[in-house]
């Protein structure tokens, strides 16, 4: 797993497209040697493109609360990120091959759920869904989560 983020990672420093700041950088490059220190959350594995073979979900925190979530599939011996998506998520759930993300909004009560499903002809994981769900307000953590 931290292959496929460290060749992410350089994948995108060639095209000029860094995902994070260099220090969350830095802290993931040293996940090997500091692991304690290391930002990038246990890999979850689950069938997201109904193929019946695990996709690899990977959430890495960085600056400001976020999360990176990036989703990976095999396939012909080939890596291949299928999802990228970044957010302040109090929850990540898989439910019946979608890819859920609950976020706090600014507003007291209310959430944001946005569903991520396969698309098999684009071959990626694209946004199905995004709705603003009411949750007591006493229940709904604010937007300042703590890793």
């Amino acid at each position: 797993m931290s292959a496929v983020v460290r060749a992410q990672l350089d994948a995108d420093d060639s095209r000029r497209a860094p995902a994070f700041d260099k220090q969350t950088e830095n802290r993931i490059r040293s996940c090997a040697e500091r692991p304690k220190s290391c930002p990038v959350l246990a890999p979850q594995y689950q069938d997201l493109t109904g193929d019946g073979k695990a996709e690899l979900i990977v959430g890495i925190e960085g600056a400001d609360h976020s999360m990176a979530i990036w989703v990976y599939r095999l396939k012909g011996g080939v890596v291949d990120r299928i999802l990228n998506t970044a957010g302040t998520p109090l929850a990540v759930d898989v439910t019946e091959g979608k890819l859920i993300m609950r976020e706090p909004t600014q507003t007291p009560g209310y959430e944001i759920r946005t569903v991520f499903g396969w698309e098999p002809h684009s071959q990626v994981m694209e946004m199905q869904a995004t709705e603003y769900d009411w949750q007591s307000p006493v229940a709904t953590p604010s937007p300042e989560r703590k890793p």
